[in-house]
């Protein structure tokens, strides 16, 4: 009698709970269109849907790192330059080749934006001239002289009308004699801020379009792909939205949060469905309050161990990963809200009850040991791959690994890279003894640095004061003037002010720009900075400032490097006290890292053994595969729990409410991973291997997350659970094993 009354009051405890939690979501059926016509207005009104890429977008403004480098554009003032590379079959000398530079410098001085133009007919003055003065010839003659440069120095931010304007001049010019190669930064990220675009438009939508064929072939609901559609993509624009409230643009990392946000809003809506099948109220009400009941307290546990892991890159100092921090949190809570708020009014009696999977382990001896066996597999990979994977990580990839080679892009920053290097690196140096530059001695020790720089294997060609005076010295007055008055001609307005480009205006510090070569780069860029700025000191130097676009991208692949060390660390460490918080189980704490630990080692060093590069584009998708895993491993344990509460005693390392709990969300668990694998690989398709990588990657990681939260995650929980042994002997030997199971069925349906 005692037993009975307790399990009545345990009914109506849960049925009053229950009513309570329908009461607020009862309204929804109200609430959804409500919801989601306010945010579709907002999103149309208010965001911009066009990313933002600017040549600054490695750091923000308040960056230590950012404002070093900006200090240096403010004391030796320069333009951004876009490059024109012009190849002949023949020799340059060839009055067609001089001809067809003298036809592109006209045509690049007509382009809005541009201020200046140098090339073999406008500078030197002629060929010849160009290739005796070591300026000249450092700045406009290709390797071999079977090429030469037409430099476009412009002042504009817009870059994408003046850059399509550049591609039509190439268009025309270009012949089977003659081949034309683009290069430059303002070029390459408009090509970056074009890859992302179409991508956005086009493989975003694929993605959306195949997860509801998945979720279709499923459910076999057209009014559960409709609500997940609906759901999701009102998450996404929530997000988005708040984020331009905000005043963050989309940028290159939050190009992708839409995506994002639509996944881990629909892991959300297929673990609702599949629990509303589950559940046997006849009463819609009371069916919706249970689902509810039941998926709430895991999903709030997944958003907010999500939420966190998007937190923790809001303190980084890489403007890209700090917006994706604030852009991710943001989804995190949207994510949840849409999928409570939208899409239970979609959950209908006509939505077909599922079938319960095959838990590993139930039947058959080969079934019996497969989990045991997959997870050794599991550890032996993740050591196997992990240790030395790790190690061959490229978290600094080159420039050109974020084109495909076929590409023109690829093949002009390739083409410029070889004829004399690609990526500006910025020294700035003083005297050891602080005397002024402008001395002959300074002069030339400032010589011989000059061809130390050169003369070291990551560095294509240098730009510096002393070549810049071997400019003036070619006149004949130049040969006569003292230094310091050359010095002072140069940097009147009437000879372009070139020499305060590179000295200061008291003299004492000199800037060297270096063009470095990323085509044959095999270390990070960090390290070979460091051996750059050492060669100072040998000449009586030393340095005072360092930047350029070479060093801005070293450090933020340092801060992506950091980001994911200490990201990855910390989302297994909370994973592992979520998973004590929910189950109040040590052993099951140790599952949930012991599987997190191991997806990240195998998906990390299988992209270290096979030499992907890990750019910042890509980087966040191990943070969303451990994203899926921990939402599996917390429904699963939630459900335990609740399994666990209905049989009213037992162990939660009770193999009879881990069957139960795998009977029940495995389904929902397999059917989020198909749906987020067969998406993200429609990236795949991508021209931009960025986006290529990121998508396949997420796929990977989202399968080994599966296995790993189904089969290798209740493994690790009731290890050591051997019969005579606590929970496991009594699962197996006494009757409470299976009368418990039978009497939770029944309780399930009671309480329901």
């Amino acid at each position: 009698m005692a037993s009975k009354q307790t399990g009545k009051q345990t009914n109506e405890h849960s049925n009053a709970a229950k009513g309570g939690i329908f009461t607020i979501f009862g309204f929804t059926s109200f609430l959804a269109p409500v919801v989601v016509a306010l945010v579709v207005a907002a999103f149309f009104f208010k965001v911009d849907l066009e990313p933002k890429v600017t040549p600054d977008f490695f750091f923000s403004s308040d960056s230590e790192i950012f404002q070093k480098n900006q200090r240096i554009g403010e004391v030796f003032p320069s333009r951004q330059q876009i490059l024109l590379n012009v190849t002949t079959d023949g020799s340059i000398e060839d009055p067609a080749f001089v001809e067809k530079i003298g036809r592109i410098t006209e045509k690049m001085q007509a382009v809005d934006g541009v201020t200046d133009v140098q090339s073999i007919t406008n500078g030197p003055g002629d060929l010849d001239a160009a290739r005796e003065n070591p300026l000249w010839r450092r700045l406009l003659i290709g390797e071999g002289e079977s090429s030469s440069f037409v430099i476009a120095f412009i002042e504009t931010d817009a870059f994408a009308p003046l850059v399509q304007t550049v591609e039509d001049i190439v268009a025309e010019e270009r012949s089977e004699r003659f081949e034309i190669r683009i290069s430059g930064l303002p070029y390459i990220v408009e090509q970056i801020r074009r890859n992302l675009t179409r991508d956005m438009k086009n493989f975003t939508s694929g993605a959306i379009l195949l997860s509801a064929l998945v979720i279709f072939s499923v459910f076999r609901s057209f009014r559960v792909v409709v609500g997940a559609l609906v759901a999701c993509a009102t998450a996404a624009m929530l997000t988005l939205t708040v984020q331009s409230l905000m005043g963050i643009p989309i940028g290159i990392l939050t190009a992708n949060l839409g995506i994002i946000v639509f996944v881990l809003t629909l892991s959300h809506v297929i673990f609702l469905t599949s629990n509303w099948q589950n559940e046997e109220a006849e009463e819609r009400a009371s069916r919706i309050g249970a689902t509810v009941a039941h998926t709430l307290p895991a999903s709030a546990w997944a958003a907010g161990t999500t939420l966190l892991g998007f937190a923790s890159l809001i303190f980084v100092e890489a403007k890209p990963l700090n917006q994706l921090g604030v852009g991710g949190t943001i989804g995190a809570v949207s994510a949840f809200l849409c999928a409570y708020l939208v899409y239970p009014a979609f959950l209908h009696d006509s939505i077909r009850k599922d079938s319960a999977l095959p838990v590993p382990g139930e039947k058959g001896k080969l079934h019996r040991h497969l989990p045991k066996a997959v997870t050794i597999t599991a550890v032996v990979l993740a050591v196997g791959f992990g240790l030395p994977g790790l190690s061959r990580l490229d978290t600094d990839p080159s420039l050109l690994s974020y084109f495909k080679e076929e590409s023109d892009l690829h093949k002009g920053i390739y083409y410029v890279d070889e004829n004399g290097g690609s990526n500006p690196l910025l020294i700035v140096v003083r005297s050891k003894n602080l005397e002024k530059l402008d001395e002959s001695e300074a002069y030339k020790r400032m010589w011989d640095l000059q061809n130390a720089f050169a003369e070291h294997d990551a560095v294509g060609s240098v730009i510096s004061l002393p070549v810049i005076m071997a400019e003036g010295d070619d006149h004949w007055l130049g040969s006569l003037l003292p230094w310091n008055v050359l010095l002072d001609i140069l940097s009147k307005p009437e000879f372009g002010a070139i020499a305060k480009s590179f000295v200061t205006e008291d003299r004492t510090q000199a800037l060297f720009m270096l063009r470095m070569r990323e085509s044959d780069r095999t270390r990070d860029r960090l390290p070979i900075v460091e051996e750059i700025k050492g060669l100072p000191l040998d000449y009586g130097f030393e340095v005072t400032a360092t930047g350029g676009t070479y060093y801005l991208q070293g450090e933020l692949a340092a801060s992506v490097a950091r980001s994911m060390t200490t990201g990855i660390l910390t989302l297994i460490v909370i994973f592992g006290l979520v998973g004590f918080i929910v189950s109040g189980s040590v052993m099951v704490s140790v599952a949930v890292m012991v599987c997190a630990v191991c997806v990240s080692a195998i998906v990390l060093g299988t992209l270290g053994l096979l030499g992907v590069p890990v750019d910042i584009i890509s980087s966040p998708a191990i943070n969303i595969c451990l994203g899926l895993i921990v939402d599996d491993m917390i429904h699963l344990t939630v459900t335990a729990k609740r399994y666990l509460r209905d049989m009213g005693e037992g162990d939660i390392r009770s193999a009879v409410v881990w069957k139960k709990a795998l009977g029940s969300q495995s389904r929902p668990a397999i059917v989020s991973t198909l749906a987020i694998m067969i998406g993200f690989s429609v990236f795949a398709l991508s021209d931009f291997p960025p986006s290529q990588r990121f998508g396949l990657e997420i796929s990977y990681g989202a399968g080994l997350a599966v296995v790993m939260a189904l089969i290798v995650f209740p493994y690790i929980v009731r290890f050591d659970t051997t019969p005579g042994r606590g929970a496991g002997k009594r699962d197996k030997l006494s009757p409470g094993g299976a009368a418990g199971a039978s009497a939770a069925d029944g309780h399930k349906g009671q309480s329901a």
